[in-house]
């Protein structure tokens, strides 16, 4: 009975999610607009200047963030503007019981959200210290500073009324973004410990990514010995894999996801690299592009001469696919496109081979113009162009090859692609299906040298697998081998 409920429950939470999200949708089309985002360039500074709320809150690149201290101990995220030396890690970070965190006048609760800068660094740290010997190895360290007035309480997101709190971006069901800069999470915050999966035997743990920026972890998978393939001493594929989440929430550390990635990593008898990389608003795209890139790079080096103990004595270099859902397969795309004209150059011998496959579920592609049956209403491809906006803090339009790669110029950019083999799956429900679908008669098109597969699950909405990944349409779509 138990398990009839947790299946019923899950199959719910498949059917209203997307109803959520395309409700929102709505939603903003049909309120006042609240929130504009341009990017300036200052000529003389050579510095841009990310413009939110009609330029009534602006935060230059080289500015350091107001300190702030305690916000409520509630999901609240307190955000700071991304620059290139950002460092903002929100929401929790899976508790694995040895972070070095330390808090100067702030012994509240791990629950609490904190502000701080650090040797002149913006720093943000959210919802919860990172609970993992990890982080603590990789250097970070979370502390809070005493409020120093008033204006410093409301950047901090420790006020409880006037215009601070005024909501100039709403994206629910994912998040609220007010005009301090403070943004609410709705989901997607809780996390698990890595360790041994009771269903699959599959084993995980935590690792900071040396070389990418701070507070960016992979979650490691690795099959139990006996799907390890005949041979004692034969290495495995390696799934290099992005979460979704619209690139606002989520994480590798989330029970959807960790639960997931067990099963992934189970059936396809591979050693699997779930990135944590840096979420928007805080950090706008590209940055989300430049961990995708730094996590491959890590893995790359790793697989051929460690030190990462998993990677070195069982991933195999040649056999690396690069995977994600919705938002995280716009990221894998976007990182393929990359590794085929810079792989080659950083590795002896040319790298691109290392790029065994793409595999692209249910991808996040937009665009201007609708496909096929995408929605054509204003109100909902509005929607979708302000929400792209928001992620990439209004660097890129609708139709930039990043969101729209039916708008890549010429066929030379496609055959550039990394890897062999391309999957991407449709989902009968899904308004992305037909733009996905697209995306796979272009890249055959394009005299692309590898082989490009669709696989459609009818009657089930978008990531409807990661929601309910042991119902029966889910299954068959992971087992799908290409």
């Amino acid at each position: 009975m138990a398990s009839r409920i947790r299946s019923s429950t899950r199959c719910l939470a498949s059917l209203v999610l997307p109803l959520l999200f395309f409700s929102s949708l709505f939603y903003l089309s049909t309120r006042q607009p609240l929130l504009e985002i341009a990017v300036r360039e200052e000529a003389a500074a050579g510095r841009k200047r990310l413009v939110i709320d009609r330029a009534t809150a602006t935060v230059e690149a080289n500015a350091s963030v107001t300190t702030g201290a305690v916000a409520q101990a509630s999901g609240v995220a307190a955000v700071a503007t991304e620059h290139v030396d950002s460092d903002v890690l929100t929401d929790a970070l899976p508790a694995s019981g040895e972070a070095n965190a330390t808090t100067d006048k702030a012994q509240e609760s791990s629950a609490i959200a904190a502000v701080a800068t650090q040797d002149g660094d913006a720093k943000v740290v959210t919802n919860a210290p990172p609970a993992s010997a990890t982080v603590a190895a990789a250097g970070a360290e979370v502390r809070a500073e005493e409020l120093r007035s008033p204006d410093a309480a409301a950047a901090g997101g420790g006020g409880t009324d006037g215009e601070a709190d005024t909501v100039v971006f709403d994206f629910r069901p994912y998040v609220f973004v007010y005009k301090s800069g403070r943004v609410h999470r709705f989901h997607g915050t809780d996390t698990v410990p890595p360790g041994v999966d009771a269903l699959t035997g599959v084993a995980s743990k935590d690792v900071a990514v040396a070389g990418a920026a701070a507070g960016v972890i992979a979650r490691l998978y690795l099959p139990p010995e006996n799907q390890r393939g005949e041979k004692k001493n034969k290495k495995l594929p390696v799934l290099l894999y992005f979460h979704g989440g619209a690139f606002v929430i989520e994480s590798p550390f989330s029970p959807l996801y960790h639960a997931f990635l067990n099963i992934l990593a189970h059936k396809a008898g591979a050693v699997a690299v779930s990135v944590h990389y840096r979420l928007a608003p805080e950090h706008p795209l590209p940055a989300a592009y430049d961990d995708a890139w730094a996590a491959l790079r890590w893995t790359i080096s790793n697989c051929l001469s460690g030190p990462e103990p998993w990677l070195a004595e069982h991933g195999d270099a040649t056999r690396i696919f690069l995977a994600g859902d919705s938002a995280g397969g716009n990221i894998a795309h976007n990182l393929a496109m990359r590794a085929g004209a810079e792989l080659p150059r950083w590795l002896p011998g040319g790298g691109a081979a290392a790029i065994a496959g793409v595999v692209l579920l249910n991808p996040y592609f937009w665009g201007k113009e609708p496909v096929g049956s995408e929605p054509r209403e204003r109100w909902a491809r509005d929607g979708l162009e302000q929400t792209w906006a928001l992620v990439c803090g209004g660097r890129f339009g609708i139709d930039d090859p990043r969101v729209n790669p039916l708008a890549a110029v010429g066929a030379a950019a496609w055959r550039a692609m990394a890897g062999d083999r391309v999957l991407v799956t449709l989902a009968g429900r899904d308004n992305f299906r037909d733009r996905a679908a697209a995306y796979a008669e272009a890249l055959r098109r394009s005299g692309w040298r590898g082989k490009v597969e669709t696989y459609v699950t009818e009657g089930e909405a978008h990531v409807h697998f990661v929601g309910n990944p042991r119902s029966d349409k889910a299954q068959r779509e992971t087992d799908k081998r290409y």
